[in-house]
């Protein structure tokens, strides 16, 4: 998925910047869409990030595997008479970006709490959380039974939609943040609930669906 700056303004363009939002209606997290987008059309990409960093942290990862034509790109107003905005690849192109330009995930406070979590699991949930419970200053521990993170966009992805690279550098910037990360560690094998009770003032059960 590679397109030129002048073919992503482009398709910024084509968005209106409607005052009632219906594609972040149609965004199960709320992202400002026109907003992030009116950055684009400014050439403020950092700007763009930053906006999208707001509700999500896996901009890259989004951007390519989201039901876009369901969701946001289905609620876009443009699709009523003619093409819906090209949301999807709008946000990948940002994610991307920002990845290759080092820009930092911004953090909602300095502020370091005492509490400490400990997170099951490092699919999109537990890195997510993880991630949204740093950025406010926690001191995050996840807990994951592969030698990788990512879970089902690792593991039930494949390639051809979402490249591993991709993911490995998108984990990487979410894991800047500070998070500690125990690989190889299955829960009931390697430690309880009741050992990480003793350790963690929270618990965090985000091992997702492991059977049909």
């Amino acid at each position: 998925m590679k397109f030129s700056k002048e073919e992503i303004y482009e398709k910024a363009k084509h968005c209106l910047g409607c005052k009632v939002k219906m594609c972040q209606k149609g965004c199960p997290l709320g992202n400002d869409i026109t907003e992030f987008i009116s950055y684009i059309k400014e050439d403020k990409i950092k700007e763009a990030y930053e906006k999208l960093c707001e509700t999500t942290v896996l901009s890259s990862v989004c951007g390519r595997v989201c039901p876009h034509k369901s969701q946001c790109e289905g609620s876009c107003v443009r699709g009523i008479k003619g093409e819906s905005v090209n949301i999807g690849n709008l946000e990948a192109y940002i994610g991307d970006l920002a990845i290759e330009n080092g820009y930092k995930i911004p953090k909602f406070t300095t502020d370091e709490k005492n509490e400490k979590i400990a997170i099951i699991g490092g699919g999109p949930c537990g890195i997510t959380a993880a991630a949204t419970l740093r950025r406010n200053g926690y001191d995050v521990t996840i807990y994951e039974k592969y030698n990788k993170l990512g879970g089902i966009l690792r593991h039930g992805i494949p390639e051809f939609r979402l490249e591993k690279e991709i993911l490995d550098k998108q984990i990487d910037k979410i894991l800047e943040l500070g998070i500690n990360v125990k690989y190889n560690s299955i829960l009931g094998e390697n430690y309880t609930l009741d050992e990480l009770e003793q350790n963690y003032d929270a618990i965090l059960l985000a091992f997702g669906a492991n059977v049909s």
